[in-house]
């Protein structure tokens, strides 16, 4: 009898030291869990601190580029990039990259008159591409203020029948992009078609001007159709393009029997105004990629921040 007793005492003992080390487990796990939540949130606000000295640098460094010239080019000061340099913490780094130099997708609607013509670039845009030009009318229909599919005038396109039958629904934006990201909620521009226009595209205020010194070989092709890729890449200049006016871009095209009608100049300067300052900072493993668009006119601004990639 007695033998059983401790026999039961023996199992409940073991039972109570099983259990305390579960319930020990646990606490610990939870501590370092709370532990990690902690340090993640003091990392966080230490990137959010270096993300607005970020900011600072590079409005600095646009006001002094500006006080050197009025030209903006590959060359600048503003296209350096900082490179890695150690922090309390980490290190961090960043670059600027000039956003006039790419298609400003609100341009389709402008509402300076000259719609018809930034229109034009964006089906050359796609063609140059090798993408689907009929989705131009799928973009202007995203931005434009009705309902009826066809923005463009081409008879084709998607508005609220088409994405109020997807699942999860939503409807047309029918405002201005506010990021180029929104693409890959149009019909059309699922996989590929969206990573491979992404580079080339943005989402600015109306009525920003393209500047020919920034531009990317695709966006070179969209002004004229009469511009192959290798005539692109002749103005591209391996990305040193550095043209003083737009006359002077318009007088290479002629000495390469290549017309530029008055009307192909609209939207063009080789000026910028609008800037994307982004850091690469890592703080004890964590990477964080802030980014924020700057509009230099009238003294430095920021007009958006993200904490995500560009």
């Amino acid at each position: 009898m007695r033998a059983r007793q401790s026999g039961v005492a023996l199992v409940i003992a073991l039972l109570v030291v099983a259990l305390a080390t579960v319930l020990i487990a646990g606490l610990l796990d939870r501590g370092e869990l709370a532990a990690a939540r902690t340090r993640n949130l003091l990392r966080s606000e230490q990137a959010d601190a270096y993300a607005r000295g970020l900011e600072l640098y590079a409005a600095r460094v646009l006001e002094k580029d500006l006080e050197q010239n009025r030209n903006d080019s590959a060359a600048d000061i503003w296209a350096m990039p900082l490179p890695p340099t150690d922090v309390a913490g980490g290190r961090i780094a960043a670059q600027m990259r000039d956003m006039n130099g790419c298609f400003n997708l609100n341009n389709l609607l402008s509402g300076d008159g000259n719609e018809a013509e930034w229109r034009e670039r964006f089906r050359r845009l796609l063609t140059a591409l090798r993408l689907d030009p009929t989705l131009t009318e799928t973009v202007i229909d995203w931005i434009d203020a009705d309902g009826e599919p066809g923005g463009g005038g081409h008879g084709s396109g998607a508005e609220d029948s088409v994405y109020g039958a997807l699942t999860p629904s939503y409807r047309a934006a029918n405002r201005p992009f506010t990021h180029a990201s929104e693409l890959r909620l149009l019909q059309g521009f699922g996989g590929t078609v969206y990573a491979t226009l992404a580079p080339h595209v943005c989402a600015l205020p109306r009525g920003s001007l393209l500047n020919l010194n920034t531009a990317t070989i695709p966006v070179l092709q969209s002004l004229n159709p009469r511009i192959t890729e290798e005539v692109a890449r002749r103005l591209w200049r391996d990305g040193r393009a550095s043209w003083q006016e737009v006359s002077d871009f318009r007088q290479e095209l002629l000495s390469l029997a290549i017309p530029f009608e008055p009307t192909q100049e609209r939207g063009l300067g080789t000026s910028s105004r609008y800037f994307l300052a982004r850091g690469d900072i890592e703080l004890d493993g964590l990477l964080f990629h802030p980014t924020s668009l700057i509009d230099r006119e009238r003294g430095v601004r920021v007009l958006q921040r993200s904490r995500g990639s560009d």
